[in-house]
């Protein structure tokens, strides 16, 4: 993952994107990766002084979530919208809010968890499920082998909505079927999106926020939490009372000074003084590695005194579990605990947190332990080098 490995293999000029038809650029690309894998090449080995016949495989792919679409086949949209659960996917449509939320993330807890048999915490009922199997290749290929694709916008309307949309072209590959993990989830990207939806919930910024008249709406239709509906006051707007998130003016005030005075050496990251504007009381113009370095080593500092202690310890192991997956080195005997620490973290998110807050990204980070004991450190597959 340094520069001077990499090279530029395909170029797609223009102004559109070529979405799911992203294939017939890859057709080139395919074809000289299947003789890297069955013929190789001759190269001529420095150390030996000879001729020799080298081959190669694609291990995976590195994306983004909706490029990750493109590349599987998989639409990641919708009911369905993770393509490791598929159809096992837990879904919730809020209807004020608009949108699909992921739960139900105690399926993932042991048999005999406290927090499986806590149904006033969570939705109202005792889980009893168990977490959806964990896909392979071989198992993708027989779901999606007999899809047949014609491309082109003549065709766009055979095309399916939800689920698999296609056999991807990375199938043509003799060995890509065995694989276990394909395509990787990008921890850079899941990291990036699950600090802006926190930390706009915690400041409540417009448009950021995951909080508001339409998500207690939401919640008071499912039954959680009712003593958060919106209170209606004539003459005025509906008065939203306070959870257990919220904070005060003067609350949000010490978080961005406190982001506000930090300094770090040169070359540590960017300025991030000048990431916070205490006027509009809100964080603005940070990129990927601002996240990254405020969330693993600020955010757990910066709330230390202005929230409630469970709900400050929920947001501090959140901190830390990505902390922990951004490691060079990562101990396999811990990976079995790092899974349960995420699992009863999201679900403590649950509990304080509105349901509008769980989207797609912040449900990904369920199978970014399963990624890394098939495929390594996330170090090794994150695209920080490629951006």
């Amino acid at each position: 993952m340094k520069r001077k490995y990499m090279m530029i293999s395909i170029l797609i000029s223009g102004q559109i994107q070529p979405g799911n038809y992203i294939d017939v650029y890859l057709a080139p690309l395919i074809e000289d990766l299947q003789l890297l894998w069955k013929e190789g090449i001759e190269v001529y080995d420095g150390h030996r002084k000879n001729q020799i016949q080298l081959k190669a495989m694609l291990f995976g792919t590195i994306s983004d979530f909706p490029a990750y679409a493109n590349l599987s086949g998989y639409s990641v949209k919708g009911y369905y919208a993770c393509p490791i659960c598929s159809d096992g996917t837990d879904h919730i449509r809020l209807k004020n809010c608009k949108k699909c939320v992921y739960m139900g993330h105690r399926r993932w807890l042991a048999p005999n968890h406290r927090y499986r048999n806590m149904p006033l915490a969570f939705n109202g009922e005792v889980e009893e499920r168990r977490a959806p199997p964990i896909p392979s290749g071989g198992d993708v290929f027989k779901k999606v082998e007999n899809l047949i694709i014609r491309f082109g916008k003549e065709f766009a309307k055979d095309i399916p909505t939800r689920g698999w949309k296609k056999r991807s072209i990375f199938f043509e590959l003799s060995y890509w079927k065995d694989l276990y993990v394909t395509h990787f989830i990008d921890l850079m990207h899941v990291q990036k999106n699950v600090f802006d939806s926190l930390v706009g919930t915690l400041l409540g910024v417009k448009g950021k926020t995951k909080d508001g008249l339409n998500a207690r709406m939401d919640m008071m239709e499912m039954g959680i939490r009712n003593e958060l509906g919106p209170v209606e006051k004539p003459g005025k707007k509906p008065y939203l009372p306070a959870a257990a998130h919220t904070l005060s003016r003067d609350e949000k005030r010490v978080l961005l000074q406190t982001f506000h005075s930090i300094k770090v050496p040169e070359g540590y990251s960017s300025n991030i003084k000048s990431l916070v504007s205490l006027s509009d009381m809100k964080l603005k113009g940070f990129k990927s590695h601002d996240c990254h370095v405020i969330m693993e080593n600020f955010l757990p500092i910066a709330i230390r005194s202005i929230l409630p202690e469970k709900v400050r310890i929920t947001i501090t192991k959140l901190c830390w579990f990505f902390k922990s997956m951004s490691n060079k080195v990562i101990d396999p005997r811990r990976l079995s605990y790092l899974q349960q620490q995420i699992i009863e973290t999201l679900c403590e998110v649950e509990m304080y947190f509105p349901t509008s807050f769980f989207d797609i990204m912040v449900h990904l980070t369920v199978h970014l332990i399963y990624e890394t004991r098939m495929c390594g450190p996330d170090r090794m597959r994150w695209m920080y080098p490629v951006e």
